[in-house]
């Protein structure tokens, strides 16, 4: 395996990687549709280190694309200028270049200047709360299309559209594999984000496209970035290490312990995982079941709705607060990996509290203890 610098290629500079295979973790009835994916690296000198992401350019789905296209009474060969990409047909610049799911200021702006009086109260001084729910509220989010269609005598050229819209972002999806184990490839665990709002179903960009629309044999843009500041593995292969990571959080996790089993790492391994249910929900088992039976990993589970009252991986974390206060004194490094809003704030309360009661120490002690811990780099954070 041939390798240079991962700054090689950047979201800017990608490589066009082929999606070699993949399969559906989850069953059609399941509450997630949930994928594991393998992307081929293959004459890319890629290097990438457990911990590390992949970035992905999605493209827009033809659905949406041919319902815009339609709304603007456009017939999607113009000619536009789609940034980067340099000169496109319409539709083309509308896959490629464009988010449609988030909704700039100026869109709603245009709209307004042709006489869509509708947006004149969001766009008030003051009125940023408003705006904020109008765009991003649960269950009523607005999307580009949801605009022109609150805006229904409105029209835009294509070139004038095209400049009224954000620029598309690639995706970063924690790598769950290790480069020891799969020369050439990074794995990837993707859940499909759909929900309804004002009657539609709406499609995450890159999760469906990546589960749904990368076809097999197929290349994306894609690009490494290095995490390894803040997510990567001990220097040390004797440190214990704590990983918790419930849903896709446990992405990177599985390319912690692949490469500790592959580099003979002595540290010892706990992992916390959980999901909704176990009967669809338990990601990877026969690979997380087997390093537990070889004794290279400690498996603590939290499935919140198999049970009436929902438990999730802070109670785990509860429940052994002797062994895990034993760890954390032992120098063992604390991995977090997946939500931000809730999960990683609940983890980390829980952690003090664990510091606070099995070591004896006050309140402002076991803040000390945690904040030591983040400036030592023994509490790590991967959250979206």
């Amino acid at each position: 395996m041939t390798t240079t610098t991962p700054a090689a290629f950047s979201a800017r500079r990608p490589f066009a990687g082929i999606r070699r295979s993949g399969y559906r973790l989850t069953p059609a009835d399941a509450a997630k549709d949930t994928h594991h994916h393998v992307i081929s690296l293959a004459g890319s000198g890629i290097a990438y280190k457990p911990g590390d992401s992949l970035g992905v350019w999605p493209r827009n789905s033809d659905p949406l694309l041919d319902r815009l296209l339609t709304r603007l009474g456009a017939r999607g060969d113009e000619p536009v200028d789609a940034g980067a990409h340099g000169s496109l047909p319409f539709r083309e610049a509308l896959a490629r270049s464009v988010d449609l799911e988030i909704v700039s200021r100026r869109l709603l702006e245009a709209c307004l200047a042709r006489g869509a009086s509708v947006f004149s109260p969001l766009l008030q001084k003051g009125a940023e709360d408003q705006l904020k729910r109008y765009l991003r509220s649960w269950g009523d989010v607005h999307d580009v299309l949801d605009v022109l269609q609150d805006a229904p005598d409105v029209r835009f050229e294509p070139a004038e559209f095209m400049g009224l819209l954000r620029p598309l972002q690639p995706r970063l999806y924690s790598i769950a594999s290790s480069l020891r184990v799969h020369p050439d490839e990074a794995h990837l665990l993707v859940i499909s984000v759909t929900y309804t709002s004002r009657g539609r179903t709406h499609h995450g960009v890159a999760s469906t496209f990546v589960n749904d629309r990368w076809a097999a044999g197929t290349s994306a843009p894609i690009y490494t970035q290095d995490a390894q500041r803040h997510f990567g593995m001990p220097a040390d292969p004797s440190t214990p290490i704590i990983m918790i990571g419930p849903g896709t959080g446990v992405a990177p996790f599985r390319g912690f312990l692949e490469e500790r089993a592959a580099t003979g790492a002595t540290g010892r391994n706990w992992l916390f995982f959980g999901e909704q249910s176990r009967a669809w929900g338990f990601y990877y088992q026969d690979e997380l079941t087997a390093w537990e039976r070889r004794g290279l990993l400690r498996l603590d589970l939290a499935f919140s709705r198999d049970q009436p009252h929902k438990i999730y991986v802070q109670h785990r974390l509860r429940e052994h607060a002797r062994d895990v206060y034993a760890w954390l004194e032992e120098g063992a490094e604390v991995f977090i990996c997946g939500d931000k809003a809730r999960m990683a704030t609940d983890v980390q309360l829980e952690l003090q509290a664990i510091v606070e009661r099995e070591g004896g120490r006050t309140p402002d002690q076991a803040v000390e203890y945690m904040a030591t811990m983040r400036r030592d780099r023994r509490l790590k954070l991967d959250v979206y």
